[in-house]
């Protein structure tokens, strides 16, 4: 017959004998927990990044520029444009189109002239880190007074390259070219009627348009 084993052999025989186990055990959960708290830090700051672009995503033209307690889009612009030098000289609106940030070209060009200034240098400079992160596309509309300008054919031409200078200088920025549309109006959509050189000098702008999604 077989010989049987009393408690105090059994003591001998218990799998847990080895306590290096437990130690080993320890080690592995703690290296788990340092994993999902990386894993959970890595996915707050992803969240974190996509409600600070979402934040600027702009509001359908109409509505209350109220976004769960966010600023919206149109007081994100207006208040880095007011800490600006040029915020005198540009204006923000909210049109059928989308959001309208017109700036005046006397502020940015020279009389009858595509090249910006040092000045206009700066400022769009700043501006183009405020749009990099806007998913939306981008409309940048040349716009000029009445009277012909010297050394141009006609009012189409120097809205254009107007326009088309501020859009190379934002790609030039790291805008994304693929957003971005490039129109001339000339002097066929005038924001106030000419009947004094300060409205003449008005109507010369380049409006930047963040279109709707």
């Amino acid at each position: 017959m077989g010989k049987l084993i009393d408690e105090e052999d059994c003591e001998v025989c218990t799998p847990f004998d080895q306590e290096w186990i437990f130690t080993y055990g320890d080690l592995v959960t703690l290296l788990l927990c340092f994993f999902i708290l990386l894993f959970s830090t890595c996915k707050y700051q992803t969240m974190k990044f996509k409600s600070l672009a979402a934040s600027f995503k702009p509001l359908p033209a109409g509505t209350p520029f109220m976004n769960e307690g966010k600023d919206s889009l149109v007081e994100q612009i207006a208040q880095q444009l007011e800490e600006s030098e040029l915020g005198d000289d540009s204006n923000i609106n909210i049109e059928e189109k989308g959001v309208v940030i017109s700036f005046k070209a006397s502020a940015y060009f020279k009389a009858n002239s595509a090249k910006l200034s040092p000045k206009a240098v700066k400022e769009i400079t700043r501006f183009s880190k405020m749009i990099f992160l806007l998913p939306n596309k981008i409309q940048i509309e040349g716009h000029t007074e009445k009277t012909p300008p010297k050394n141009w054919d006609s009012t189409w031409e120097l809205a254009g390259a107007r326009a088309s200078k501020v859009a190379r200088f934002l790609i030039k920025n790291g805008l994304d070219p693929t957003k971005i549309t490039v129109k001339s109006f000339g002097s066929t959509r005038p924001r106030f009627r000419e009947v004094s050189p300060t409205q003449r000098i008005l109507n010369n702008r380049v409006e930047v348009v963040v279109l709707p999604e």
